[in-house]
């Protein structure tokens, strides 16, 4: 094989590898490298990928959202729909916890009360949309209850990290402590928790599906880049994730490795708040995305890792549609400024933008760092391109925890901000309903269009797959049109395995990272 050497990290890693030998990880042990620790392994509390990687092979849900964007049995074996409001489903019988307490309607209830329940409701809660509720029917019978229909009830079920289903017994033991100690019926079940250094697995001897080969997993913790890649090269991990993208083609290239890439189901965007001025005013809206240059982003930034985005949905979800947002949101700075100065903000004799006053244009971004993939260079970037033009930027960085909680509180400050979205259910009501409703929790832009909350609510309540795909077009072509996102890529996973690991099966949403299938030849 022949390398072109560039100084690239994975070149010096190469060297060293060379140098040192590589070791091979043990047989009977899954070593997963990954940049961030969990913060809690209780699908009812924690809901981002360091998380659902993990737990994700812990608990197991009613219905699965497989590889090819289908529902299929999970826990449950079947099901039919009673009414509008009602559906039942018939479930598998003899499953286990992972404590022995015995897996039945009993439990679906529980862990919808619990997820429910008003006084301390899951975090992810509000995306279940009208779910009040199971009914048990027999003990392995339980109809799951709407208030009102509801058109993805299936794919809103397959949200582990929404309704995973927890044992009672355990929940019950552990208390506030039961995600340090989780207990579910899937394929692994939890052994050790170092923060900040691993998370270990074994298989469940008593699982009811086909008993995995590999003995254990560990998800092992690796912040910096660097170490992360040197630690895969010398064979002391055998799965990556999170490859740095300047190294994907020479890993390509090697057979050493086995790269799995799949289109993603995540948009990762600028987003503009309607509420806090200027960017209430539609020209500025127009103004900055027309000064944000999406395609060298891509291409300098992400390098090309990911696929610049055509829109609020990733292309492979149901719904998605084709929009104008390309063509409307075209990188021309010339038509940026022309906006910007129907705003009443012209270019003073230092380039800077100011109003009529000489006050000059503000914009507080907002930007996170350690979430989505080159995140941080992504906001760096966009602001300078800003600046270029004459927009003053107030920069704020957050590592990702603290971005979080910011983003969520009342009142906030930000003109623009950086996020990513995936819509984990393959269905567009989790990416759009959750976005772009008004007064929904995660509508971060506070974005209020009553037309295109008309039609996301006639799209969540219609049975009927076609009418529901009109209904999506209309909103996103709206959604588009008033400027709420600026989209700039759109994921594809990415998981790096040895040569000598068989079996995994790569899935588009990022967090479904399953093991079960997995060998180590």
């Amino acid at each position: 094989m022949r390398w072109s050497f560039r100084p690239t990290v994975l070149a010096l890693v190469l060297v060293l590898v060379a140098l040192l030998g590589v070791t091979m990880a043990q047989d009977d042990r899954l070593v997963i490298v990954r940049p961030s620790d969990a913060i809690s392994l209780d699908p009812q509390r924690a809901t981002t990928a360091p998380e659902v990687w993990v737990y994700n092979n812990i608990y197991e849900t009613l219905v699965v959202l497989d590889e090819n964007m289908e529902i299929q049995p999970g826990l449950a074996t079947s099901w039919e729909r009673i009414d509008e409001e009602r559906m039942r489903f018939y479930l598998k019988e003899g499953v286990t916890f992972h404590d022995g307490t015995p897996f039945n309607a009993d439990a679906v209830k529980f862990t919808l009360e619990r997820v429910l329940n008003p006084e301390s409701p899951a975090r992810g809660a509000s995306w279940l949309g009208p779910i009040v509720g199971a009914e048990v029917v027999d003990d392995y019978t339980v109809d799951i209850v709407t208030d009102g229909p509801l058109g993805p009830l299936l794919n809103h079920l397959s949200m582990v990290f929404v309704v995973g289903i927890v044992s009672p017994t355990a929940v019950e033991q552990y208390g506030d402590e039961f995600g340090r100690n989780p207990v579910g019926t899937g394929p692994f079940k939890f052994v050790e928790w170092q923060t900040n250094e691993y998370i270990l697995l074994e298989r469940n001897e008593a699982f009811h599906g086909d008993v995995p080969e590999i003995q254990e997993v560990e998800f092992r913790v690796v912040p910096e880049e660097g170490a992360r890649m040197l630690s895969f090269i010398r064979g002391d991990a055998d799965m990556l994730l999170r490859a740095a993208p300047a190294e994907l083609p020479m890993i390509r290239e090697d057979p050493s490795y086995k790269v799995y890439d799949t289109p993603g189901l995540r948009i990762v965007y600028i987003g503009l708040n309607f509420t806090q001025e200027p960017t209430g005013d539609p020209r500025i809206r127009q103004a900055i995305a027309h000064a944000i240059d999406v395609d060298s982003i891509n291409a300098f930034v992400v390098e090309d890792a990911m696929e610049p985005a055509k829109g609020v949905l990733a292309t492979g979800v149901f719904g998605y549609a084709e929009t104008d947002v390309v063509e409307r949101y075209a990188y021309d700075p010339e038509r940026a400024l022309e906006l910007f100065a129907e705003a009443g903000y012209e270019q003073n004799a230092q380039g800077q933008l100011v109003d009529a006053n000489g006050e000059p244009l503000r914009l507080v971004q907002w930007a996170s760092v350690g979430r989505d993939l080159k995140d941080k260079e992504v906001s760096e970037t966009v602001a300078a391109q800003l600046r270029e033009i004459g927009v003053t930027i107030d920069y704020v960085q957050r590592e990702w925890g603290a971005y979080l909680s910011a983003l969520a509180l009342e009142e906030v400050d930000y003109n623009m901000f950086t996020m990513g979205w995936v819509t984990v259910t393959g269905d567009a009501d989790f990416g759009l309903y959750t976005n772009f409703h008004q007064g929904f929790g995660t509508n971060r832009a506070h974005y209020a269009n009553p037309e295109v909350d008309a039609l996301l609510n006639e799209a969540r309540v219609n049975l009927d797959p076609e009418a529901r795909l009109a209904a999506y077009a209309a909103a996103q072509q709206q959604i588009v049109e008033d400027v709420v996102w600026v989209p700039i890529y759109q994921t594809r996973e990415t998981v790096v395995v040895q040569d000598w690991v068989e079996g995994y099966v790569p899935h588009p949403a990022e967090y479904y990272v399953r093991l079960a299938t997995v060998t180590k030849q």
